[in-house]
């Protein structure tokens, strides 16, 4: 049976909603907006119908505060002629609304209606998600495995999603996810590289513009905020966004409102902010470069993406996934990748991630000869990355030889150790002569290692 939750502070009001429909619903009720957001919460109801006068919190803002949290529909109950609130409900989100004194049948339909509605709306997501290919990437690493079986989670609650990982690794990809698999799906994805946008265009990008704003606005224009209402907005490089635009983003997600430039008249908007960067804002905002208020209102669901270089079993499934791809693109002869160039594929750190091997497999399926790509056919910097050029490229190898070595060897002393404990991290302290703390900080330190 579907759940209805009535409020309003009126009981009997409330005793005669529980009387009628409780033969075909599940009647659940509430006194006033507070206890009735706490009840969506809690209880999770199908449908909200709610009087737009209670006490503690009012319908419209019981409306506003649930569509935080909920996408359920919601009917609102009006005054006799208050047509003004009814409109501003409709506007907020509301479903549908009745006006008092309440026609029972009246309300039957609507009710009914409301909940086929939203049994239409979660199948089409259902079957959305059973056709949609689960993510765009290719991987067998245990921690992008984990995160991929997270998506749907971070997906379904409607809050900011801050993602990290170097360029290329697939922080966007990882962003139009997240959109699909939400209940926001069938609104727009607007993705913006903040770092593209020249600083004097910042608000008029973001903001819009109306007719005659300034020299050379010959018409109207919709921002980016606007763009994004009702879906999600991607920033990526919100780390190279300058300080006084911050504040301006910050304003924009406190207040669910923009005024495009010329204009006066202020505009709701609402959409799922998700965040990518590659700089580590926790030290730009230490040093003053990232606000500190913004970081936090942002970094809210947090997803950090490991760089190919510490995900080597995935090379090999990435280069002949875009083997595949390509070859039926366009309809190459190339159907493999010899042993010897995976190997040098496999022994290379991609400094660019997956975006530079998906490049790097492309040059080579032009230059190849056969029907698969050999060592003659990869690009000279990948062939030739041993051979240093200067010292400060040996430096730079020398140290990331270093850290590989250093995560080599303590991932085998931790393996050793725990398990001749069977996991018991006090014993294998214990066992091996060293502080318990100690060891617990070495298995948070190597995110990729399992016991």
């Amino acid at each position: 049976m579907n759940k209805i939750l009535f409020a309003d502070d009126e009981k009997h009001m409330l005793d005669l909603m529980t009387l009628h429909f409780s033969k075909k619903y599940v009647v659940l009720t509430a006194k006033d907006g507070i206890e009735a957001l706490n009840a969506v919460r809690l209880k999770h109801p199908d449908l909200l119908i709610t009087d737009v006068k209670m006490p503690k919190m009012d319908g419209l803002t019981l409306l506003r505060e649930t569509k935080k949290i909920s996408d359920i529909p919601i009917i609102i109950i009006t005054a006799f002629g208050t047509i003004e609130n009814a409109v501003d409900a409709i506007k907020a989100g509301a479903y549908d609304y009745i006006s008092k004194p309440i026609n029972i049948r009246d309300l039957e339909m609507k009710i009914q209606r409301a909940l086929e509605f939203s049994n239409i709306k979660k199948e089409n997501i259902a079957l959305k998600r059973r056709i949609r290919k689960v993510s765009g990437f290719v991987t067998r690493n245990p921690t992008m495995l984990e995160i991929l079986k997270k998506l749907p989670e971070y997906a379904e609650k409607d809050l900011p999603v801050l993602i990290l990982g170097e360029s290329g690794t697939g922080k966007e990809l990882i962003a139009h996810e997240i959109h699909s698999q939400s209940k926001r799906y069938l609104g727009p994805f607007v993705a913006v590289n903040v770092s593209a946008i020249p600083e004097d265009l910042f608000e008029s990008e973001f903001f819009g513009y109306v007719k005659g704003a300034f020299t050379g606005a010959l018409s109207e224009k919709i921002g980016k905020f606007e763009a994004a209402n009702g879906g999600t907005l991607f920033l990526d490089e919100i780390g190279d966004m300058r300080p006084e635009h911050q504040a301006k983003l910050l304003r924009v997600l406190q207040d669910s409102k923009i005024t495009r430039l010329g204009s006066v008249k202020e505009k709701k908007v609402d959409f799922r902010l998700v965040c990518a960067t590659n700089k580590p804002l926790s030290e730009m905002m230490e040093k003053g470069d990232f606000r500190q208020d913004l970081y936090y209102r942002i970094n809210v669901v947090r997803i950090e993406i490991p760089p190919l270089r510490e995900r080597p079993e995935d090379i090999e499934a990435i280069a002949m996934h875009y083997v595949e791809s390509y070859a039926k693109k366009f309809n190459e002869r190339v159907k493999s990748i010899s042993p010897k160039a995976l190997s040098v594929l496999k022994g290379y750190k991609w400094p660019g991630n997956v975006r530079e091997l998906e490049n790097v497999v492309l040059r080579a399926m032009i230059n190849a000869s056969s029907n698969e790509i050999r060592i003659q056919d990869l690009p000279d910097e990948i062939k030739n990355e041993e051979e240093f050029t200067d010292y400060k490229s040996y430096l730079v190898r020398k140290k990331i030889e270093k850290e590989r070595l250093y995560r080599e060897l303590q991932r085998k002393f931790l393996s050793s150790i725990l398990k001749r404990t069977n996991g018991n991290i006090s014993k294998a302290a214990e066992l091996a002569g060293m502080d318990r703390r100690l060891l617990q900080n070495m298995i948070k330190e190597d995110k990729n290692w399992q016991f």
